[in-house]
This record gives C-alpha cells, sequence and structure tokens, in this order.
C-alpha cells in the first residue's frame, strides 16, 4: 500500500509540474495559425485571405464576420481547434474580417457605417478578387447581426448565410436583455461621460453573468493536468476571452437603445442607412446555429430568425 501511495504522489507531481510549466510558458502566439494574406485594409479593419489547402477550391467564397468587441482568432483558435483551419481544409477560400482595435478617434464611427461602409466594402473586395457575383457569409455573435441586416439590404450580394449566436430578438429571456432595458441602463452617460463601453468593463459584466464561472475555470484547468495539450487549448481560450475591444461611441449608443432597448431589428423598424431592415425578405438559404447554454445570446434570440 506505501508502495502504492509513493507511486500515486510521484505522478501527482509529474501531472502538476506539467501544468505549472505550461503556465508558465503558455505562448498566446499560438492563436492564428492559419497561413493568411491581408488582401484589403481600411483605417483599422483587415481582411484576411486564407491560403488553399486544396487545389481547386471551391467557387463561391466565404467571408467570416466577427463581432466588434471580440478578437477575430476565436475562429482560428489554435491548430486542431480552428473553424478556419477546417473550412479551408474542406476546399472553402475562406475570408475573414478583422475589425481592429478602436481608438479615441474612432468614437464618431456610426453603427451604419460598419454596415453601408466597411462590410459593404470589404464584401465588394472578396466579390473583386473571387470573380464571384455573390458571397457566402458567416456572422458570429454581432457579426452576425450584422450580417442578417447586410442580407437584407444587400441580398443580391449574398447566396448562403450561416449565423453562429447571433443576437435578433433582444427582448429575449436572457439578463442581458434586462440589465439593458431603458429604465435600468443609461447610454447615453455612458457614451457621454466615458466616450466608449470599456473593454473592463464589458468584461465585468460578462463575469456577473455567471459569478462561479472563475472558479469553474480553475476546476477546469485542474482537470487538464496531465493533458498538456488540452490544458494549451483551454489557455488559449481563456486568452481569447480577456482580450476584448472597447466599443465605442455612437455605434455602441445606437445598438443599445435600437436593439436592446427598442427591440427595432425583429420589429422591422431598424433603420441602417436610410433603409428600413426588414428581415423577411433574406432569400438566401439560412443556416442558424445557437448553444443552448448561452447566457449572451440564448437560443431564443437567434432562433426568431
Amino acid at each position: 500500500m506505501m508502495q502504492s501511495l509513493q507511486h500515486e504522489l510521484e505522478r501527482m507531481q509529474d501531472r502538476f509540474g506539467a501544468i505549472y510549466k505550461l503556465l508558465l510558458h503558455a505562448d498566446p502566439q499560438r492563436v492564428a495559425q492559419t497561413p493568411a494574406d491581408e488582401v484589403y485594409t481600411e483605417g483599422k479593419l483587415r481582411l484576411l485571405r486564407y491560403r488553399p489547402a486544396v487545389e481547386h477550391p471551391a467557387p463561391v467564397p466565404l467571408l467570416i464576420v466577427p463581432s466588434l468587441i471580440n478578437r477575430y482568432y476565436l475562429l482560428d483558435l489554435v491548430p486542431g481547434r480552428s473553424l478556419v483551419e477546417y473550412l479551408v481544409g474542406r476546399g472553402l477560400d475562406v475570408f475573414l474580417i478583422d475589425w481592429g482595435t478602436p481608438g479615441p478617434e474612432d468614437r464618431s464611427t456610426t453603427f451604419d457605417q460598419y454596415i453601408t461602409g466597411s462590410l459593404r466594402r470589404a464584401t465588394q473586395r472578396v466579390r473583386a478578387i473571387s470573380g464571384q457575383d455573390r458571397i457566402s457569409m458567416l456572422g458570429y455573435s454581432m457579426g452576425g447581426t450584422f450580417t442578417a441586416i447586410f442580407a437584407t439590404l444587400y441580398g443580391r450580394y449574398v447566396a448562403n448565410l450561416v449565423q453562429l449566436a447571433a443576437p435578433i430578438d433582444f427582448h429575449d429571456d436572457g439578463i442581458m436583455s434586462q440589465w439593458t432595458r431603458k429604465d435600468r441602463f443609461n447610454v447615453d452617460l455612458v457614451v457621454d461621460t466615458l466616450g466608449a463601453m470599456p473593454a473592463a468593463l464589458m468584461q465585468a459584466s460578462f463575469r456577473m453573468l455567471k459569478p462561479t464561472y472563475q472558479i469553474a475555470q480553475q476546476i477546469a484547468l485542474a482537470d487538464q493536468f496531465g493533458d498538456t495539450e488540452a490544458a494549451q487549448d483551454f489557455l488559449a481560450l481563456q486568452f481569447w476571452l480577456d482580450d476584448n475591444i472597447p466599443f465605442l461611441g455612437e455605434a455602441y449608443r445606437t445598438y443599445i437603445k435600437e436593439c436592446y432597448q427598442e427591440n427595432h431589428l425583429v420589429q422591422g423598424k431598424l433603420v441602417v442607412g436610410g433603409r428600413r431592415v426588414d428581415l423577411s425578405q433574406i432569400e438566401a438559404p439560412l443556416l442558424t446555429v445557437v448553444a443552448t447554454r448561452d447566457m449572451i445570446c440564448p437560443p431564443q434570440s437567434s432562433k426568431v430568425l
């Protein structure tokens, strides 16, 4: 029994040693490893085109649109855990928008300008490079809200639409919907005082959605002891979760007021670029993917599309 206990203690020591060595030497630069070329820039925005993994990629390209407040590399996290890598490997011609990190000089950029300006021009560049009149679009989180609006206003450019955890109905049963109501959240005070919703304040809000989450993270990391690859994947995801981007000025004001507080998008009352957004006008084949335990975008919010 003593020999067995000694062996178990030595094994545990080896596992603890491996995980702490991983923690000390974890390399955040391991993210976003799928080879890509920068094919267009506009201010802070970059348009990436991933190098093909097959001789003849599919003719219709795919443009991935992430959220404004999250780093794009979630979709290209680490080798073997990358949606981009998988899609490229399946023969798709994949483009992706990196919105970049806005500064105070971007404070006046409007919600409309992101969609009818930056997203439209990036789409036009993808069309020009690929030689295709219509492209497929995949929107993640707020990027899905953007692509739904875009597919309504510019449906002639959209061949297929994939929505991944994309908020559409903002009066859902989630906590975010409750917190942002007009009688509970003064968005004008935030924007007029701070010029933005700071990344740190957003991060604190997300953590308050589930106050025990950090404890759960530590337990999850402990469960990875002895599996350095799984621990590295876990740490890469945590690195992304803590790497938020501020949501600046006028775009934030409009997003909160028009979407969260008035819920104009799902009601067909949202006006973007002088045009009313009627989601029933989307004609492209549509796939909506939801996560059953998503606290930021509950299934009800996405499934309505």
